[in-house]
């Protein structure tokens, strides 16, 4: 049986990602939607873990300059968010579970991410066709600053994708 699915008007709070949280995220990260939306290719579940296991040793150990955070809405984990350093720019990435798009825990779990990392400018990309993606970004206050071609690379397929900033 499913959960219940979290109301339109959900209760959105961030906390850090627990190894019990990687099946469902794998899951949500590797769903055919997800994967179009984002414009990646799926990763094999050992990779996933692997990547996503250092994610959560180096929080644990304090030596991260990332945020990553788990969403959960009403309780119910539904995706993830972080600001990651990108060089010298933070970078702001965000993915939920299709189940729960378009009901504003995106925007409200944004909000909260952007009140954990107070250094501007911050920075995001998501693809051109990335609708759902770039309406929470701008709701934000982000702007669109370029538009590029991207070339496929061993984790994302090419595509045309806007660069945006919060200042």
């Amino acid at each position: 049986m499913n959960a219940p699915r979290p109301s339109p008007s959900a209760n959105v709070l961030l906390r850090e990602i627990e190894p019990q949280d990687l099946r469902t995220l794998y899951e949500f990260e590797n769903a055919p939607a997800w994967c179009a939306m984002a414009m990646i290719k799926p990763r094999s579940k050992s990779e996933f873990d692997e990547i996503w296991n250092k994610i959560i040793a180096d929080d644990a150990a304090g030596i991260s300059k990332n945020v990553q955070k788990a969403i959960l809405a009403d309780g119910q984990l539904c995706g993830t968010i972080g600001c990651r350093m990108v060089g010298e720019c933070h970078d702001v990435g965000f993915g939920l579970g299709q189940q729960f798009w378009g009901r504003g825990i995106a925007s409200r779990a944004l909000a909260l991410l952007l009140d954990l990392v107070p250094t501007r400018p911050v920075y995001a990309t998501a693809a051109t066709t990335n609708a759902g993606s770039i309406r929470v970004l701008t709701k934000s206050g982000f702007e669109i600053v370029e538009q590029r071609a991207s070339e496929e690379t061993r984790r994302y397929l090419a595509c045309d994708e806007y660069r945006l900033i919060l200042r």
